[in-house]
């Protein structure tokens, strides 16, 4: 009788915890049901444009495409070189390119009075319901991902962007998919949320539209007071920048291997040079001819017009269009319309914050712009300037640092950065080193962003201590951490110990594990793994003792990404080569590298002597 008792309570409490297993997902999915839906406006390009019909793609174009135009310009580029380089010459090279160029970009281009020339191209994917919605595997934006994290995929919407429209039509579109959304949910609110051109339209959506239906308001690397270098282009000055255009290759690629190969030439300065004898030549065909018919009339590029350039720029470009005045009238209405929006931006945020709506604006820096403009020395995120993202703080150009007499609270530790000039100085956010839409949840920074776009309460600069004013970003890890983190302090008391080594051993042995950020602070030696050598170079850090680095004391040689032994010179001078032989086939032997050859001797020789 005991034992038929007892079965029967063993599979009483088993169906029990069946029981509870099973309504767990669903008590999370309810819970979730109840959080604010979020709403992610794109930003340029991000969606693809195509003929709706066809299934042909526009932009970006396709690659056959592409390489048709370069096989029209080639004949014409060589034949330029090989010329005196007369205004005739430069002629010559515009008859055949700028047709060419023309060709390519006609099927997203605008007609003279800012309306689509070719309404059969368009998105070619929107997905007006939720994210739980969307065919399997096609949500892909970092954004979205922590959005779906945080409030469930029947929560998460995303709106596609047609970047050539007229911003003030989009902000109907988004009053049409908030309301939308709101039935759907049964939500009163819903957070919205910019990434890059989204923050124009997010602007646009606000002044039209109100805050009435929005509960957090967040700008993520967004245009909402435009982009400079459009600003420039857009007033006609054209400008190669050769250092930032070396300094763009090394971020991009991570390393300065190209910037000392061309180094050792002049070619990069030749092309410079033609481009800057091009413009001075031709300025006037290549904007009448070609970018105006192919950008100049789209209202959705006038929006990344900074306030301060507008008029400049109507008087520069507005003389080259090939349009009626009934047509430039027209245009000149649509993006007189949003410009009069992105002037008073700073008073419809904070008319939002009055309101109660939380506002938060997300800006990064410490990357080169493009090399293209007069405004290419200015810090940004390769993409937007960060004066721009986040909304005019002052800023050192890259490379740069403020002056001394900059002081105060909201000035980076680096000293980079004074926020105090922003709009939103206190619900403004920077991150050092991180790309303008480099957007990751492998790790902690999705969180960051849920939690701006989820608060219930108002959120500042001084609200989270995992989430100050100025952070910064490793691309290695992809770990959001504080400028201000402590080498060594990885239980985050303020003080590097002993408990802080045994933290790092107990991670190492995997006995416990340390959160992302620890894991940052615990990697004294950069190598963005963890190692007993991290947990002895705290204990030296602790003891006052200087780090042992000689191989003669038994220590380890700094990890070079090569493999183990003393081979380490004869690795460079092999991988150094390979770059020489493969530049001299690719040249047909028409390059000097004689300079590279001499990087890869003092290389060897060096290296050689660390490893002997």
């Amino acid at each position: 009788m005991k034992k038929s008792r007892a079965k029967k309570l063993v599979c009483l409490l088993l169906s029990v915890v069946l029981a509870l297993t099973l309504l767990v997902p669903a008590l999370a999915a309810s819970d979730k049901a109840n959080k604010t839906p979020i709403l992610i406006v794109t930003g340029f390009a991000e969606y693809p444009l195509g003929n709706t019909a066809t299934g042909e793609s526009a932009f970006p174009p396709e690659t056959d495409a592409i390489l048709e135009l370069v096989a029209a310009a080639a004949p014409s580029l060589l034949q330029l070189l090989a010329s005196g380089k007369t205004e005739a010459d430069f002629d010559a090279l515009c008859d055949t390119v700028l047709p060419a160029v023309n060709s390519l970009f006609d099927p997203i281009s605008c007609n003279p009075d800012g309306t689509v020339a070719h309404p059969e191209v368009g998105l070619m994917y929107q997905y007006p319901e939720s994210a739980a919605d969307y065919p399997e595997g096609t949500i892909s934006n970092g954004l979205a991902l922590a959005a779906i994290e945080a409030v469930g995929a029947e929560n998460t919407f995303v709106y596609g962007l047609d970047w050539r429209l007229d911003p003030m039509d989009v902000a109907d579109e988004l009053n049409g998919w908030v309301q939308h959304i709101k039935e759907k949910t049964g939500s009163d609110k819903v957070s919205i949320a910019g990434i890059s051109m989204g923050g124009v339209m997010v602007s646009a959506y606000l002044a039209k539209y109100g805050t009435a239906d929005i509960s957090n308001v967040t700008m993520v690397s967004s245009a909402f007071t435009g982009l400079e270098y459009i600003g420039r282009l857009f007033r006609g000055e054209v400008k190669i920048d050769e250092a930032g255009l070396f300094r763009m290759l090394e971020q991009l690629i991570g390393s300065d291997v190209l910037t000392r190969i061309f180094g050792s030439t002049s070619i990069v300065r030749d092309i410079i040079a033609l481009v800057d004898d091009l413009y001075a030549a031709s300025g006037d065909r290549i904007f009448t001819e070609c970018l105006i018919p192919a950008f100049g009339y789209c209202p959705g590029l006038w929006s990344f017009v900074p306030a301060a350039d507008y008029e400049a720029c109507k008087a520069f470009m507005f003389p080259l269009m090939d349009s009626t005045d009934e047509e430039k009238a027209a245009l000149e209405a649509k993006i007189d319309a949003y410009h009069e929006v992105q002037a008073n931006v700073g008073d419809t945020l904070k008319a939002a914050q009055k309101a109660g709506v939380n506002v938060a604006v997300v800006s990064n820096y410490n990357l080169q712009m493009p090399p293209v403009s007069t405004a290419s020395d200015m810090t940004g995120d390769q993409v937007i300037e960060t004066m721009h993202t986040s909304g005019f703080a002052t800023c050192a150009d890259i490379g740069e640092t403020l002056p001394e007499s900059v002081t105060g609270s909201y000035v980076s530790p680096d000293r980079m950065i004074d926020a105090s000039t922003c709009l939103l100085p206190d619900e403004t956010w920077f991150i050092k080193d991180m790309h303008h839409t480099g957007f990751s949840v492998a790790q902690n920074q999705g969180e960051f962003y849920a939690w701006l776009m989820t608060a219930e309460e108002p959120v500042d600069i001084h609200s989270n201590p995992l989430y100050p004013q100025f952070m910064q970003y490793n691309n290695d890890t992809q770990v959001l951490y504080p400028q201000t983190l402590l080498r060594g302090d990885v239980n985050f008391d303020g003080k590097v110990d002993l408990v802080d080594a045994r933290l790092v051993l107990r991670h190492v042995r995997a006995n416990d594990k340390l959160s992302a950020v620890a894991q940052e602070a615990a990697d004294m030696d950069g190598s963005s793994t963890l190692r007993d050598a991290d947990a002895q170079a705290i204990m030296d850090a602790y003891a006052g003792a200087k780090p042992q680095t000689d191989a003669e004391t038994g220590t380890f040689l700094p990890d070079l990404g090569l493999s183990d032994g003393g081979d380490i010179a004869g690795q460079l001078e092999d991988a150094l080569q390979g770059v020489t032989d493969s530049l001299g086939d690719l040249t047909g032997g028409g390059l000097d590298l004689g300079g590279l050859a001499g990087l890869g001797d003092l290389l060897g020789g060096l290296f050689g002597g660390l490893a002997a």
